[in-house]
């Protein structure tokens, strides 16, 4: 290998416009590339594919959940209601309605677009056991007339929609209807209400419209914002100009926000390419002045930061091409690479000042074919390390893995041609001093034995500390953090939909099947968890052999449309209704009561109500999924329905966040172990293969080893939590660390003399600890928690890694055959 990074560097040296013209050539390629990126804003795609229960979740979240739905929220300002506002909202959801985006709008309403009177026609058959019995009693005199009265409440909200909501219902049997349902409990309510989704206070109104088109679909998601911010100047203007009539009380303006997946698409991409920018900026703006301050070199200062951002550019236009995705994980890729890939041009950089103060007409490839070897091993040992996150199943650290490898591969590359290209042919005028640090040299050569016995007593010190350490690897803590995903949290909350919700989920070709086997499993936990609150699609389909025993206990009741009639015209006269007010709910008798009328799921939908049923069963072409909604108060009763869940059906899955997290926990240790154990077998076989010498080869790892000990002593003792990402962080520093061992053992080789090795490569091994802490340093102000918690991680293993291979490793090479 030797040879060959030789007979490279001269060639290189040699060809300096050919190098030129074809990094050139592939920046402008790769630019093109990196225009076709685009971003996953999903933070279920840092989560394990293989892992059934997570990926059950996915399901449910991708299918029923709020990843495909647009939450608008309005608040009115304090000391206003927000129903003092319906007018602007009824515009909101009418230009909503008729925008091309939305397959549908929910505003928590009655509204015309949903035929509730079909579901009326047939909203016997969802009601069961005592629920039913009420129903039946209501159709009786009795039953009737104090259903009547207490429908006339409704009455006084002057509203149309509900004025026709009492001539339909006047039993109230849709209040039976939202009973049997769950209403909020199951994270929506049938919409019975005049004011629709309104916080207690009356302060918040939430609208839920569903668009076409998925939230990753980045372009449709664009439009989409624009389509909001479009709506939402023309009905400000229209607002504005209501106000300015003289005749028009002046109003404070509403406050309109907007939440969901789509939203959260277009507010992480802009953070992920935001962040890219600072992350980028801010890691130049600290390397390169320091490159100056410590070398006094305008040319590092030009050509240091080079091989690593062309390499990152190469590497993006490639994934642009490919059509792959970045997720907000990759934003810390820019920064990453630049604390890493500068440490190789400054290598050289060093070597060749070395050089030239022994030589000044200095041979330039011969004085870099050593270092250039030492600083290929390096580039590579660390992109084993971010390869050994490719087998890891988390997808964003495979991508992270994948991209910083390749980049960190092709930075070698490019390194290894573009310094020999670019350095001057001739020697410089004036004498170029070296950057030397004799007096470290000579203080450890002094005291080896005090810093390997201080060494040991540290690790001691701080590996019992580091049993402490605290890991969270729960999702929360990978969560987006834009104010789109901070409202859709307030959400749930505010308005009364579920935070912490169990799923059971059943995949199938056919329905009737999996509600037969749904109407088992409520069974089940109906009579085995006592006071569990569970909420499944039967009760808002059953199956048709349900409906059949539901029509048979109607029929034995000799329940009649005639005798209904009756009893309907002695409840209008003792409530003072108006004559004919029921006829409609009348006119539905025979409909209600014909024992050959059934729910099904194309009814549902053909009558506007698909946003009902779509909440608990969904067909994806010519599959079924169900979802039924479980909540148990503790533990116990979690693992019990988890019993009862596989008895009924194995097929089914049991799911939810509190699973998910862990899921997490429980896979965290085995993932570390694999992609540690593999980063690290590919390091050691490299510098074994490098060195071909087992004492130097341990001498180059064990420094990192220490160092590692030492990071995670020092963050458990500084109470700092972990999360996922911050832990398999430390799998790439596997490689980051042996780079200084690597570099000082292969210079200890060409001397032959382990002080003056010191001596040359401690000031490069802190040069480059510092470019490297610049660079990860600067992800401690990322707004995104596991790059910030990468940040942090790196920031303390950098300054242990350096300490240990500048102390320790010299100490141990100046005893023995090393001194």
């Amino acid at each position: 290998m030797g040879f060959l990074v030789s007979a490279i560097v001269r060639w290189a040296h040699r060809r300096r416009l050919l190098v030129a013209g074809a990094v050139v050539a592939a920046l402008l390629v790769s630019l093109e590339g990196t225009r076709r990126l685009s971003f996953d804003a999903d933070v279920l795609s840092l989560l394990p594919r293989d892992n059934r229960v997570i990926q059950a979740f996915r399901t449910f979240l991708a299918r029923f959940g709020s990843l495909d739905q647009l939450y608008v929220v309005f608040t009115a300002p304090d000391g206003h209601a927000v129903n003092e506002y319906s007018d602007e909202i009824a515009t909101w959801v009418d230009r909503l309605r008729s925008a091309p985006e939305f397959a549908r709008v929910d505003a928590g309403v009655v509204d015309r677009a949903r035929d509730f009177g079909w579901l009326a026609d047939h909203q016997l058959l969802v009601l069961h056991d005592h629920l039913l019995d009420e129903a039946l009693r209501r159709l009786t005199p009795g039953g009737m007339r104090a259903a009547a009265a207490a429908r006339r409440e409704l009455l006084t909200v002057p509203s149309p929609e509900v004025a026709d909501l009492v001539r339909q219902d006047p039993a109230g049997l849709f209040d039976l209807v939202r009973d049997a349902l769950g209403g909020a409990q199951a994270g929506f309510t049938v919409g019975i209400s005049a004011d629709g989704y309104v916080t207690p206070d009356g302060h918040s109104r939430l609208v839920i419209a569903r668009p076409k088109r998925p939230p990753y679909d980045a372009e449709f998601s664009r439009a989409l914002d624009t389509r909001l911010r479009e709506i939402e100047h023309a009905i400000a203007d229209a607002a504005a100009s209501r106000d300015d009539a003289p005749d028009e009380e002046p109003r404070p303006p509403l406050r309109v926000e907007f939440a969901g997946g789509h939203r959260i698409a277009v507010e992480t991409e802009a953070v992920v390419k935001r962040e890219s920018i600072l992350n980028t900026v801010g890691s130049l703006v600290v390397i390169l002045p320091l490159l100056f301050i410590v070398f006094r070199s305008v040319w590092l200062v030009t050509v240091g930061s080079l091989p690593s951002l062309l390499s990152l550019v190469v590497v993006l236009g490639a994934i642009g091409f490919t059509g792959a995705r970045l997720s907000a994980a990759a934003t810390g890729a820019a920064a990453m690479m630049f604390g890493l890939g500068v440490d190789g041009v400054v290598l050289l950089y060093v070597a060749h000042r070395l050089a030239l103060a022994e030589h000044a007409d200095v041979d330039v490839p011969a004085a870099l074919a050593g270092p250039s070897s030492s600083m290929l091993l390096g580039m590579w040992t660390t992109a084993a390390t971010f390869y050994g996150l490719m087998f890891v199943d988390f997808p964003s650290l495979q991508q992270l893995g994948r991209l910083l490898g390749h980049s960190m591969m092709a930075c070698g590359i490019l390194t290894l041609v573009m310094v020999p290209a670019l350095l001057p042919r001739r020697p410089p005028r004036r004498a170029v001093p070296a950057l030397l640090m004799p007096r470290l040299a000579d203080w450890i050569a002094r005291r080896r034995r005090l810093v390997l016995a201080a060494a040991v007593v540290l690790t001691c010190i701080l590996g019992v500390a580091a049993t402490r350490i605290r890991i969270n690897p729960t999702l929360d803590r990978l969560r987006s953090v834009t104010d789109a995903a901070q409202l859709e949290a307030k959400i749930g909350a505010a308005f009364g939909l579920p935070s912490d919700v169990y799923i059971v989920l059943a995949e199938g070709p056919e329905l009737e099947p999996l509600l037969e086997t749904n109407e088992r499993l409520a069974r089940r936990l109906a009579a085995e968890v006592p006071g569990i609150a569970v909420q499944p699609p039967t009760r808002m389909l059953p199956s048709a052999s349900s409906q059949a025993r539901t029509v048979a206990r109607i029929a034995q009741t000799q329940v009649s449309p005639a005798g209904v009639r009756a009893a309907l015209e002695g409840a209008r006269v003792a409530g003072d209704f108006a004559s004919g007010a029921f006829d409609p709910f009348s006119a539905r008798l025979p409909r209600l009561l014909d024992p050959a009328e059934r729910l099904t799921y194309d009814g549902y939908v053909a009558h506007g109500l698909g946003d009902l049923i779509d909440r608990f069963i969904v067909r994806d072409g010519r599959r079924w999924t169900l979802a039924t909604y479980v909540f148990p108060s503790n533990a116990d009763q979690a693992s019990r329905v988890q019993r009862i869940v596989d008895e009924v059906d194995p097929s089914q899955t049991f799911t939810g966040l509190t699973l998910v997290n862990r899921e997490l926990a429980g896979s965290f240790l085995p993932q570390f172990a694999k992609g540690l154990a593999i980063g690290t077998l590919i390091v050691v076989a490299l510098v074994v293969a490098a060195f071909r010498n087992w004492r130097l080869s341990v001498f180059a790892m064990l420094p990192t080893a220490i160092g590692l000990v030492w990071a995670a002593g020092a963050l458990a003792m500084a109470g700092v939590e972990l999360d996922l990402f911050a832990v398999f962080a430390v799998v790439t520093f596997v490689g980051i660390g042996v780079d200084y061992g690597i570099h000082l053992v292969h210079r200890f080789q060409e001397r032959g003399d382990a002080e003056r090795a010191t001596s040359e490569l401690a000031p490069v091994v802190l040069v480059a600890a510092a470019i490297t802490m610049a660079g990860y340093g600067t992800l401690v102000w990322s707004s995104y928690p596991p790059l910030r918690s990468i940040g942090i991680v790196s920031a303390v293993s950098v300054v242990t890694l350096a300490a240990a291979s500048v102390l320790v490793l010299p100490a141990l090479l100046l005893t023995g055959r090393g001194r």
